[in-house]
């Protein structure tokens, strides 16, 4: 028994001795950053603005689209504007301090395909008339003052004042760039870009609409079309 254990002690020794190289091996690695496994955001270097004379609003292929439980308790009543457009547009892709825009809607432009509801009670909901243009009642403007680039995909967060019933309330909005194209018309090339903004307010508790019915919560999404003759 003594011979069998004089010949292991060198054996455990040396197991010992190795199990401790292991063990410092493994903790050199404590202080190495851990890098995150999401997705690796790559944004381009795409700019645009409207003050380039350049560059148009196709308004044709744009749209403002809003949502709002009917009643407040039953399904979605929908619609959109007819009439809308931008005081001002500035893109670049990769710098949210070049990002900034103004929007307006003519809120008696509403159309949601019944002329009956369009022309009636939807008007009276908005506190409008038709035959108003720019009067404050009729005018709602979305203005951004702050953009943030999106952390977990290629959109961009926009703090922006929205105006609506002669109310100023701050809401955040999703500003996303949809993709770049190219196209001929009167044999003009021209870059079309496209852009989706989505935002949600409080019509009742924050723009004192008095209505019943709509709910407080209107959703609204649209997109924009902006061409870039070359």
């Amino acid at each position: 028994m003594k011979l069998i254990l004089k010949n292991l002690f060198p054996l455990l020794s040396a197991a010992i001795i190795l199990l401790g190289y292991a063990m410092l091996a493994g903790c050199t690695h404590d202080d190495n950053v851990i890098k995150g496994s999401g997705a690796n955001i790559v944004r381009g270097n795409e700019k645009l603005t409207l003050t380039d004379p350049k560059v148009s609003f196709d308004k044709s292929h744009s749209n403002i689209g809003w949502e709002s439980v009917y009643l407040g308790t039953t399904a979605l009543l929908t619609g959109r504007f007819n009439n809308f457009g931008f005081t001002s547009f500035n893109f670049d892709e990769s710098n949210a301090n070049g990002i900034n825009f103004e929007a307006w809607v003519w809120l008696n432009t509403v159309n949601t395909s019944e002329p009956g509801r369009d022309q009636g009670c939807l008007l009276g909901t908005y506190g409008t008339a038709l035959g108003k243009t720019t009067e404050t009642e009729n005018l709602a403007i979305i203005k951004s003052k702050f953009v943030e680039l999106s952390l977990t995909d290629k959109s961009y967060f926009v703090k922006a004042d929205l105006t609506f019933h002669g109310v100023t309330k701050e809401v955040t909005a999703k500003l996303s760039f949809d993709g770049k194209g190219q196209t001929v018309r009167n044999g003009v090339t021209q870059n079309v870009y496209g852009f989706s903004l989505s935002f949600q307010f409080l019509a009742k508790t924050d723009f004192l609409i008095s209505s019943t019915n709509i709910a407080d919560n209107v959703k609204v999404s649209s997109n924009a079309i902006f061409r870039q003759s070359l």
